[in-house]
């Protein structure tokens, strides 16, 4: 006689289960769709006296960079242009994406706009943000109170 093993019984639902998560597999994250379409990856770090963000830029020049402040808003723009001499129609695969972006970043605070400063080396821009002097801590003495 044998013993029907629960464990082992066909279950719709679990199927679809894995199917499903098979199919999120095959998707590729929502990073590689960032950067596919052409809006450069960035990282942003806070110092004690200012922000620092870097943005990959392969294949574009300082010449090609555009950056402008507003308040607590930095805003990227850029031009990646074609190889020159390589017809639209003689591609067989085209990954990178060409053409005008535009990447708008809101900082966590407001940044000294006059001290901002910005290098390019290597493909990677680096600009410094200097915190604004109302949004760096500030320590506050704390003093006893005598009573009279």
């Amino acid at each position: 006689m044998s013993t029907l093993n629960w464990q082992r019984r066909w279950d719709p639902f679990r199927d679809f289960q894995r199917e499903v998560g098979r199919l999120f597999e095959s998707i590729e994250p929502v990073e590689h769709w960032r950067v596919a379409r052409g809006v450069p990856p960035i990282n942003l770090y806070d110092t004690d006296e200012s922000y620092l963000l870097t943005a990959m830029l392969p294949g574009i020049g300082p010449e090609d960079v555009d950056l402008s402040i507003t308040g607590e808003t930095l805003t990227i723009r850029g031009d990646r242009k074609r190889a020159e001499g390589v017809a639209e129609d003689s591609y067989r695969r085209q990954e990178r994406q060409f053409g005008r972006w535009t990447r708008t970043i809101t900082l966590p605070d407001r940044v000294n706009s006059a001290a901002v400063s910005a290098s390019f080396a290597h493909g990677v821009l680096t600009v410094i943000l200097p915190k604004a002097e109302e949004a760096r801590p500030r320590q506050i003495s704390v003093t006893s109170a005598t009573q009279g």
